[in-house]
């Protein structure tokens, strides 16, 4: 019993692991693609 319990707490360490890492590279594709969008409107601006 004692055993399961351990993989069970490896598998859901592993899985909230890869669910932060999935929201962070979603956020810095978020920041690159609104800076690249600002870098536009300032290029056309002047």
């Amino acid at each position: 019993m004692e055993n399961k319990t351990g993989q069970y707490l490896k598998y859901a360490l592993g899985e909230i692991i890869l669910v932060v890492i999935g929201i962070l590279i979603a956020l810095s594709i978020n920041n690159w693609n609104e800076h690249r969008k600002e870098k536009l409107i300032a290029k056309d601006f002047f």
